[in-house]
């Protein structure tokens, strides 16, 4: 019991962090004039996925429980767009092969990302969707798509200064 707690405290402290750092640069930058004052900052990109030419790679986050994906749209050299998924499962790679992940990713609607000694089973669809992400992996925008369900419209631009009504 005590590990989650202290896993679930790391993910919100890690997710405060996020909030508060995307929210400084915010208010540091001018508004873009193309943009009209109180519309969304950007619209949010599908993600290309791994076989694409702009993937450049995933890792492990600090907070435990986390996988980001990295990608660079515009082709400059320098990442730009942060995909984040939770972790849901973790298997031993001595213990199952390749073809036996992502049979088992398939039937549970799951993505999967290998390592050694680990193979990790995420939710298919990203948690946090992140642009802007400048060199120490920070995002300007952070979007959160709490149900998990792809971008259909429900992403809420993540940010500690709106209040939310729905949140206790």
């Amino acid at each position: 019991m005590k590990i989650k707690q202290a896993v679930f405290w790391w993910a919100f402290l890690f997710l405060q962090v996020i909030g508060v750092a995307s929210w400084v640069q915010a208010q540091s930058l001018p508004e873009s004039p193309s943009r009209p004052e109180g519309t969304a900052r950007a619209a949010i990109p599908r993600e290309p996925g791994w076989r694409d030419p702009s993937y450049r790679g995933w890792e492990l986050l600090s907070v435990p429980g986390l996988i980001s994906t990295y990608y660079d749209l515009d082709g400059d050299g320098k990442l730009d767009y942060m995909v984040i998924r939770k972790i849901m499962r973790k298997a031993s790679a001595e213990e199952i092969t390749i073809d036996q992940a992502i049979q088992i990713a398939r039937f549970d609607g799951m993505a999967v990302y290998f390592s050694h000694p680990a193979v990790y089973f995420t939710n298919k669809n990203p948690l946090f969707y992140c642009m802007g992400v400048d060199y120490r992996r920070n995002c300007q925008d952070i979007w959160v798509d709490l149900a998990e369900d792809g971008l259909n419209g429900n992403e809420e631009l993540y940010t500690l200064s709106t209040p939310r009504l729905d949140v206790r």
